[in-house]
């Protein structure tokens, strides 16, 4: 059996295409070869015209240059494959050949009557060149048309290629959000767990205002923080392009990088005052975001470097931090000052936290059952194509095959 990882699939596949299809890929070679050789004389043709100049009175020469000028412009419009060969570019370059005999045609009857006397040795030259340009024409499209059909069935399996990059993507962020709301389930239930523990030990006092108040700025600030640091997904592909080998960067620490995607804000809070990790992990992630090093699509890494560069331009996740910390201290000192006092009479209070916890914690397991379902159908959608895709392939190269696909969890 052949396993062969999606990124690699393509080289992988073209190569298995050319070795199986040498026959139809020469011949179609050597057809848009003798194209390419009559669209040069074309161009040398429209040369000697130019010779006719001299005999010319000057709106002939006017004409005589928008002939010769036109011409090469639709010429070199023409997109003419170089190395690789496919249905599509055959199919395009049949189509770019139909409209160059409709735009010489346009061109000529309304240029060529100026200054046909003095070039009709030249008229004669192009007549037959396109003679040519013509049979050859004809040629490849009967081969497109009649030997090319098995060709163009198995390029058309590259097509189906891009829905498994969409599928992996949908699969990694379905359980990036799966994780989120994992992390927020556990939060606001250790809270509502926290606050019926202390329901019966509750006094009334303005302490447990203000731990209330703490608790949801932190809660708050937390998401906040949690929403500047939107590129765990790129952080994740780098420790994963690095733990195999395929990247190299200078003094990476793969530690802080795991526990940062683990808990960014707990690694954030625990880091120096002037934060020279993270400060070191955003210059290294910026920088192999700008040399393209990472599979990221164009608008998420555009952002990623966006959300870096706010940060170093604003402060606003170091500030935003130190608040964090700052709040912590205060709701650790109201704690310790509740206790000390040994009040509980905000009972009332309490029992709204209960109620308005106890509604989040619903939400945010109806948010996880859908989150969840959606994972299941994209897992359950990769399966099935991925089996009918591998099919497919087997069917051209002959043999068994795996399509490997690898995620950035």
């Amino acid at each position: 059996m052949v396993e062969v990882e999606l990124e690699e699939f393509e080289e992988f596949y073209k190569k298995r295409l050319n070795d199986k299809f040498y026959k139809e890929k020469k011949v179609g070679r050597k057809l848009i070869d003798e194209i390419r050789d009559n669209l040069i004389s074309i161009k040398v043709c429209m040369d000697h015209f130019m010779e006719a100049e001299d005999k010319l009175d000057k709106k002939s020469v006017r004409s005589l240059n928008f002939f010769s000028d036109r011409i090469r412009k639709e010429i070199d419009d023409i997109d003419i494959p170089d190395e690789e060969i496919s249905y599509n570019n055959l199919i395009s370059l049949l189509t770019a050949i139909k409209k160059l005999f409709n735009n010489i045609n346009d061109i000529a009857r309304k240029s060529i009557p100026k200054f046909q006397k003095e070039a009709q040795n030249e008229i004669k030259e192009l007549n037959y060149i396109t003679r040519k340009l013509t049979k050859n024409h004809a040629n490849l499209e009967k081969f497109v048309r009649k030997k090319y059909d098995n060709v163009k069935d198995a390029e058309d399996v590259l097509e189906k290629l891009s829905k498994f990059y969409n599928l992996r993507d949908n699969i990694e962020n379905a359980k990036s959000d799966l994780e989120q709301f994992e992390d927020d389930h556990e939060d606001v239930k250790n809270t509502l767990e926290d606050l019926n523990n202390k329901l019966l030990e509750l006094e009334k006092d303005k302490l447990f205002r203000k731990v209330k108040k703490l608790r949801e700025e932190i809660f708050q600030l937390k998401l906040k923080i949690n929403n500047q640091l939107g590129f765990k997904k790129a952080l994740k592909k780098l420790r994963v392009e690095v733990e195999r080998g395929n990247l190299h960067v200078s003094n990476l620490d793969e530690n802080y990088i795991r526990e940062f995607i683990k808990s960014p804000i707990r690694v954030l809070t625990s880091d120096s005052k002037d934060f020279t990790k993270f400060r070191g992990l955003l210059v290294q992630l910026r920088h192999v975001l700008e040399e393209n090093k990472l599979n990221l699509k164009a608008d998420k890494k555009e952002k990623t470097i966006e959300q870096i560069n706010e940060i170093f331009d604003e402060r606003g996740v170091y500030n935003n931090i130190e608040t964090l910390n700052e709040l912590k201290e205060k709701l650790d000192k109201a704690k310790k000052t509740i206790q000390k006092k040994g009040l509980g009479d905000e009972l009332e209070d309490v029992k709204n936290e209960i109620s308005i916890y106890t509604q989040k914690l619903e939400h945010i397991e109806n948010d996880l059952g859908r989150k969840n379902k959606d994972y299941l159908k994209y897992l359950a959608t990769l399966k099935r194509d991925r089996a009918e895709f591998q099919k497919s392939v087997e069917k051209v190269i002959d043999e068994e095959f795996k399509l490997t696909i690898t995620f950035t969890f």
